[in-house]
């Protein structure tokens, strides 16, 4: 299977998961609009959030994967099982650890997240509550990343792309359950966690389900206070801390948001995180999957003793163009359908009319940012491939302490929206400071520029066309259909006029395919 078929059944998959992420964001807000209890809840899962992108969307998987392809290329499937059983031992205890000092500490722990929050007790004391009942998530989504690596290792990309539907399937169950018996709090609470646990049961059947030997979890022994493992594994280990402090440095950035939205008042957590599931979307359809599917592609290519540096060149300079067609008519959609969008999924229940505009101000902000949100995931990629953690991490701290200076100036004048603007700022900075480093790998040519004019001048003109349907159609859903389809409808058109190379080679499959069918019928 191609690049380009893979990246588009991983990508229906996620619009899937992604689609009902959505709809669940909209029970959330309808039972708890952007209150007390949703501040709550939401700084209660940051961390599991946070663990969950370092781990599943950052870099423990991203340097997992080039280790895995390693032995499998050799054909040493049992070092293969040794490896990931070390990896699994190591993470389960780990996690365990963590889990009872948060316990512990729970109080200290969310004080430090959202220092706001002393101010007023009965938020503080749900907050709490929430991370004993979610922070144990950790563990299961962490060991669930493992079975995940190893099926894209193997190039089984479906299995670990239903999980997430599964997910959020439960999820919106546990709301409405819990609305309707303890509080949604409570419930998607309670919901996050069964999530999780359910997930890893159904990664580990699918695993186990293809034949391959599912990671054990085995005794290690101690040489002193340092557990005895095999090179490898330990060359591993030496690498992940730093893959480790960078996905999580880069996700930092979420802290410091809410670390400053603490004190802006009620509310201010929500519509940062309501906001943020929208720019979520084009980024995981196009940067996540994306890399999902070129990192064990790439991984394969320098894991050969002879690499080709002209086909990592070609298939990392094919999928940024890939993803910005994508990327930049996404960032121009989002600006253009923000407020009718919000309105119609989340305006409605306790989310107040007051709310969706502001939401709306900050999808627009955060939308500037999606083309360099989904260029840092590739740029990634190659460089996790080459086992290159060390500009990742450089490019996260750039980035944060950035965040944390642009927040501290733009705070005080401009409130949530400074905060807004900082993220998008960061975003770009982080995919700047990964592109100097992978610059080399790139067929950047007159070409390539002529690509993304026809991107920019058709996302351009397809902003024109939705603007003129919003002055026809007043009726916010019927908008949200006709302007998104023909939005969608004139983008592809003007790249059919300027000649390029994707769109008509798309063009002349569906030509054939309506031949067919006229033929047949």
């Amino acid at each position: 299977m191609s690049i380009a078929r893979r990246f588009f059944a991983v990508s229906f998959l996620t619009v899937i998961s992604r689609v009902l992420g959505i709809f669940r964001e909209a029970v959330l807000s309808h039972f708890l609009g952007a209150g007390a209890e949703m501040d709550a809840f939401l700084i209660a899962f940051k961390f599991p959030s946070f663990f969950r992108k370092c781990f599943a969307e950052g870099g423990f998987q991203s340097l997992f994967i080039p280790y895995y392809i390693d032995f499998t290329i050799g054909k040493k499937e049992k070092f293969a099982f040794i490896f990931s059983s070390h990896i699994f031992t190591i993470l389960f205890y780990a996690m365990l650890f963590l889990t009872i000092f948060v316990f512990i500490f729970v109080e200290e722990f969310v004080a430090i997240m959202a220092p706001g929050f002393l101010k007023d007790p009965e938020k503080f004391h749900l907050a709490v509550n929430f991370t004993k009942i979610v922070f144990p998530n950790v563990a299961f989504v962490g060991l669930s990343t493992i079975y995940t690596g190893i099926m894209m290792a193997r190039n089984k990309f479906l299995p670990f792309s239903l999980s997430p539907i599964l997910v959020n399937i439960i999820l919106i169950l546990s709301i409405i359950v819990g609305n309707n018996t303890i509080s949604p709090g409570y419930g998607i609470s309670i919901g996050v966690l069964s999530a999780s646990i359910i997930q890893l049961i159904f990664l580990h059947a699918c695993v186990k389900s293809m034949g391959i030997r599912t990671p054990a979890l085995t005794k290690l022994r101690f040489s002193g206070l340092k557990p005895r493992i095999s090179k490898r594994t330990k060359e591993f280990l030496k690498k992940l801390t730093p893959v480790i402090a960078g996905a999580g440095v880069s996700q930092l950035n979420v802290f410091v948001d809410t670390f400053f939205g603490s004190f802006l008042g009620e509310g201010t957590v929500s519509l940062i995180y309501f906001a943020d599931r929208f720019i979520q979307f084009p980024l995981a359809l196009f940067g996540i999957s994306m890399a999902t599917v070129i990192l064990p592609e790439i991984s394969s290519i320098f894991s050969s003793k002879n690499h080709d540096r002209g086909k990592v060149k070609k298939i990392q300079e094919e999928m940024v163009i890939f993803t910005l067609r994508m990327a930049i008519p996404s960032t121009v959609g989002l600006m253009a359908i923000a407020y009718p969008i919000v309105d119609v999924l989340y305006g409605h229940g306790k989310f107040t009319e007051s709310s969706v505009y502001q939401t709306s101000v900050i999808i627009q902000i955060f939308a500037i940012g999606v083309p360099a949100y989904v260029l840092a995931k590739i740029f990634a990629s190659v460089l996790f491939a080459q086992k290159d953690s060390k500009t990742p991490v450089l490019a996260a701290v750039i980035s944060v302490i950035s965040n944390i200076i642009l927040n501290a100036m733009l705070i005080r004048s401009l409130g949530i929206i400074g905060l807004s603007v900082s993220t998008s700022i960061a975003g770009v900075i982080n995919a700047y400071v990964m592109y100097k480093k992978t610059k080399e790998w790139f067929l950047f040519d007159m070409k390539t520029f002529m690509s993304l004019a026809k991107i920019t001048v058709s996302s351009i003109t397809m902003l024109f066309v939705v603007n003129i349907t919003k002055r026809f159609i007043h009726n916010e859903i019927l908008f949200l259909i006709f302007g998104i389809l023909l939005g969608i409808i004139t983008y592809f058109i003007a790249l059919l006029i300027f000649k390029d190379k994707w769109s008509r080679g798309i063009a002349k499959k569906m030509i054939v395919v309506l031949l067919r069918l006229r033929t047949r019928s």
